[in-house]
Order: structure tokens, then C-alpha cells, then sequence
């Protein structure tokens, strides 16, 4: 038995949801509040006998790994590991070697972060900076915020004592190998010295590394402001949102993801109660950064100065954010000043100003008034759009901005060059199986055949052959809820037939129309009699299928 099918034996679909979710009896299944868009009514149902779970609002649905993922923000690699470790399973087909190496380096983590977190309270200069700054020790303790003392071997020798290889605290990029090789005594020594450290933790809430702000003054022997640690096989920024773990839940909550530079930023908004903030760590915003953020929203609040400067350097990846669909809006902290400042100031301001954050394209268009300005800085992120009438909407105000007709507009739009994604960079949007009417009737005709036992017939099992298991358990699931306890789904599986040979009729007349008009109009038909003859056969099947809709109806 494979692990994903050993973790099925042994946790139930509804213990899982209800994990994370209230539920509701509702006959043999168990309804709720979709838990991934907002809604009054409950769309969301679990069904204990099919071990899954469909959001008829929404349309997302699946088994238990899928909720997972959905509900967790994380990858499927990641929800296998929380549910084989709920169900007790071991997960198979890995390296066990690799393994208790990734554990030994999360435990070496976690213990750097303990002793992080006791020098703090040995340094009472530290403490008052913090203090200064507006954060609260029960802040501090949250977030894990600790001190690397003044000092080259301080945190080697604490892991040294604890069991850890120079080999393991290099790998987790706690130390750094010395370059005078004859010092045998000496080979490694500390990467963060007097500085301030703010524990960097994965999806689930494990450190994998670190970011160090220096205390007191920034020399060229202390190196920059901030330092990270660098890559390694835990820490990948590129794929980290610093809080992500603590705000996921809000940020599907709220619908919204409040994106800010740094750490202080991020910690000081969850301090006035902003807990869907998340910040960039050490790098700009990447794709990978939003296919975590578009498990749980498309909306995201960036802040930003009263300039577009800051605009200017995060365009790439609000770029990216544009194409995928996100809406971005952009949040002025009072005075000007960054986030963290504003909290410690004015907590209530800061919060205003993420609730009445303005389009990013709408915030541009104050800033630049020049026509020039507009074109080189506002127009590519218009042309990012995917949707055609969200542009119009946007050249209708850029004209009006400027004076101008629309026309001028819409030419230097098509001017505008975009840098096309390399392979791989674009997170792939959540899109569920487009929904037309004939697909709605045959899902019914299907969902009622499969959950009664009805036969459909040869015509539908080439549709029936390529639904997916989790597209088939969605449409009993519909069937379920809907007959539940009603004898009236023979009348309507041999409605639904007719409906759905009805609609197939129409299709094929739309189609057909559409070439009848092509001879008509087309400059460049062929031969007259050729052509003639074609339109008469057409005209021929025309009048074949209305008669046969018309025996239908």
C-alpha cells in the first residue's frame, strides 16, 4: 500500500476539515462556509462516503491532500508530510540519509533560535532599542525575535556543546569557514555578530534561517544593514514570505495580503492587529512568493512612500502580479514614513491606510502628470492586464488624465513591449473547468447515472471517459445533495437527455450558420458552382437539425 493510500486508511475526510472548519450535518454529507471565498449561504460540502469535499460556490474540490494544500498554503510534498505525520505514516521512497540530515539542520535551527532568544535577555540595550521602536516583549516572544552578541565563536561553541558538526552549521549557513586554513583551532566562526535576529520560518512554522540587523552603528568591517542567511537546503528567499506561517489563516480570512519590506514592518502590523501582513525577505517579489499568495487570495495591499520610487523598484514582480490576475493596491503609511514607524506611532493610522488603499494604477496616475511620465511608468502595467475590458476601464481614465482622446491611448498601449516570462516563472492561475450550458447538463445527466446507476447510454461515455475522479465525485456529489431522498430523478435523467441532445443540435446550427454566412460574404469563395453546391449542402443540414429540434421541444 502506498503512503498516500495508507494515510487515506486512516484519517477521515471529515476529521481533516473539521480540523480547520465547523461543520454541519446535512443528511448523509456535512456542509459549511466555504472557508476559501467569502459567502452567507453554505456551499461547501464534505461527503464521509466518496472521502471528499467540493465548494459549489467556487469550484474547488478534492480529497483530503487537496484541502491541505488549500488551506495550508503549501505544495503537495508539504501536505503529505502534515498528514502522514497526523496519520502516523512514514513516508516512503526517500532518502533516509537526506532525511535525519533536513531533521538534524531543523533541530541545529531551532536551537540557534533558543540561544538567539536568551542572549536577548542578557542584553538590556537591546531590549530598550525594541522598546523604542514600539514593539512589545509579547511580540518579540511571538516572532522568536533574539540577539547574536559581539564575539566570533559565541553560537558555534553553544552547537559545538549540543552535538552539531562544523560540517552541519556551515550547510545550515550558521558559520563561515575561515580563510587562514593553518588556525585548525579557529576554521569557523560565527556568520551574525551583534546583531538583531529574526528567526526565518517555512509554510509550517520551522526556522530555516535567519535575518541579522546590526546594532548600533554600520561600518565596512559589521557589513551591510541587514544580513541573510544564505542559500541552503533549508532557506531558499526566493520562496519565503517572512510571517507567512502566523497570517495565512488571515489572509484567506480577509481575502487580502498586506505586502511590506522588512521585518520590523511585518511584526509591528501584526502588533496593531494587521495579522494577513506578510514581508519579502532579503529579495524582490518572485513568482514563487505569489504562488503562495494566490493559494489564499488575489488581492494584495503594498506599501509604499508617497514617491514611485518604491513602485519603480518592485515593478518587475507587481508585473508578474498584474498578468496573473492579482489586483494590487497601494497603502501610504501616515507621514510618509515605513510601516513599522507608523504603528509604534499610530497604530489606527497605519490600519486606515491599508483599508482605503488605492489601485496602484490610480495611485501612479497622481503622481506623474506629465504625458511622457505616464507613458513610460503607467502604461506597461495596463498592458499587463489580462483582461481586455479592465484596460478600456484604464485608458478611459489615462485619456481623461491627460486631456486627450482615447485613440493616442490606445496606440501607445500596443507601443508597449513587455519582457516576456522566462519558462516556469508565472504561478498558474486556479482555473476550474469552464462551465458551459450543454457541459452543466451533461455533469447532471452524468451525476445522476453514476450516483443511481442509470444507464446513459454509448453517446455520453465518450464525455464520461474523460472526467477526472475528483470532476466525477463533484457531480455525484451535486446529484447527492439535490435527490437526496427524492424519488423525481427518473423524470429528470430523461429530461436532462433530451436537453442535452438538444443542446448539441443548437451548437451544430451555430456552427453551421457561421459557415452558411462565411460563403455568403467571403470575397475570396470558390468557384461558383463549387461554391454553390457547398452552400446548399449547408443549407440542407440546416433544415435537417431545426426540424430535428423541433420534434424535440
Amino acid at each position: 500500500m502506498s503512503t498516500v493510500d495508507q494515510i487515506k486508511s486512516r484519517l477521515n475526510v471529515v476529521d481533516v476539515v473539521q480540523s480547520y472548519v465547523k461543520l454541519q450535518k446535512a443528511g448523509a454529507n456535512f456542509k459549511a462556509n466555504c472557508p476559501f471565498h467569502q459567502e452567507r449561504t453554505p456551499s461547501f460540502f464534505v461527503s464521509p462516503a466518496r472521502d471528499s469535499w467540493h465548494c459549489f460556490g467556487c469550484s474547488r474540490g478534492g480529497d483530503i491532500f487537496s484541502f491541505v494544500m488549500e488551506i495550508e498554503g503549501v505544495d503537495f510534498p508539504e501536505a503529505l508530510k502534515i498528514l502522514a505525520d497526523r496519520a502516523g505514516v512514514e513516508i516512503e521512497k526517500i532518502n533516509h540519509k537526506e532525511k535525519n540530515e533536513r531533521l538534524k539542520l531543523f533541530r541545529l535551527m531551532e536551537d540557534a533560535k533558543k540561544f538567539y532568544e536568551f542572549r536577548l535577555k542578557k542584553h538590556q540595550a537591546v531590549i530598550e532599542y525594541l522598546k523604542k521602536r514600539g514593539m512589545t516583549g509579547q511580540s518579540a516572544k511571538n516572532f522568536g525575535v533574539g540577539f547574536a552578541p559581539e564575539g566570533w565563536r559565541n553560537l558555534y561553541d553553544f552547537l559545538k556543546q549540543k552535538g552539531y558538526s562544523d560540517g552541519e552549521m556551515e550547510k545550515a549557513g550558521m558559520v563561515v569557514k575561515s580563510q587562514i586554513s593553518n588556525l585548525k583551532t579557529q576554521n569557523y566562526y560565527d556568520r551574525f555578530r551583534n546583531r538583531i535576529m529574526f528567526p526565518l520560518t517555512d509554510v509550517s512554522g520551522r526556522v530555516v534561517g535567519f535575518s541579522g540587523r546590526i546594532f548600533g552603528q554600520e561600518t565596512s568591517e559589521t557589513g551591510g544593514k541587514y544580513i541573510n542567511t544564505p542559500q541552503t537546503v533549508l532557506y531558499d528567499k526566493s520562496r519565503l514570505l517572512y510571517a507567512f506561517d502566523k497570517a495565512k489563516n488571515e489572509i484567506r480570512k480577509k481575502d487580502a495580503c498586506v505586502l511590506v519590506e522588512g521585518q520590523m514592518d511585518a511584526i509591528m502590523s501584526h502588533q496593531a492587529g494587521l495579522i494577513n501582513t506578510v514581508a519579502v525577505s532579503g529579495t524582490a517579489l518572485t513568482a514563487e512568493h505569489l504562488k503562495l499568495i494566490k493559494r489564499l487570495t488575489q488581492n494584495i495591499v503594498m506599501s509604499f512612500d508617497k514617491d514611485a520610487a518604491g513602485i519603480s523598484a518592485a515593478g518587475r514582480g507587481i508585473g508578474m502580479a498584474l498578468a496573473e490576475g492579482f489586483e494590487i493596491k497601494v497603502a501610504v503609511a501616515p507621514s510618509g514614513k515605513d510601516p513599522a514607524d507608523a504603528v509604534s506611532e499610530n497604530p489606527a493610522g497605519w490600519i486606515s491606510a491599508t483599508e482605503n488603499a488605492k489601485n496602484m494604477i490610480d495611485f501612479m496616475l497622481e503622481i506623474y502628470n506629465d504625458r511622457k511620465e505616464v507613458e513610460a511608468n503607467v502604461l506597461p502595467f495596463i498592458a499587463r492586464l489580462p483582461s481586455e475590458m479592465e484596460k478600456a476601464q484604464w485608458v478611459k481614465k489615462v485619456a481623461a488624465k491627460l486631456n486627450i482622446s482615447e485613440e493616442p491611448v490606445w496606440r501607445e498601449l500596443k507601443k508597449v513591449k513587455l519582457e516576456p516570462a522566462k519558462k516556469g516563472e508565472s504561478p498558474p492561475p486556479f482555473s476550474p473547468r469552464a462551465i458551459t450550458r450543454l457541459r452543466l447538463l451533461q455533469d447532471r445527466l452524468i451525476g445522476i447515472a453514476l450516483l443511481k446507476k442509470e444507464d446513459i447510454g454509448e453517446e455520453h461515455k465518450d464525455y464520461l471517459s474523460k472526467l477526472s475522479k475528483e470532476e466525477k465525485d463533484r457531480i455525484i456529489l451535486e446529484a447527492e445533495l439535490f435527490y437526496e431522498g427524492s424519488a423525481a430523478f427518473k423524470d429528470d435523467f430523461l429530461k436532462l437527455k433530451k436537453d442535452v441532445e438538444k443542446e448539441k443540435i443548437k451548437l451544430e446550427l451555430e456552427e453551421l450558420a457561421g459557415k452558411i454566412r462565411e460563403l455568403e460574404v467571403s470575397k475570396e469563395s470558390p468557384a461558383k458552382g463549387e461554391g454553390e453546391k457547398k452552400l446548399e449542402e449547408y443549407l440542407n443540414d440546416f433544415h435537417k437539425l431545426t426540424k430535428k429540434l423541433n420534434l424535440l421541444r
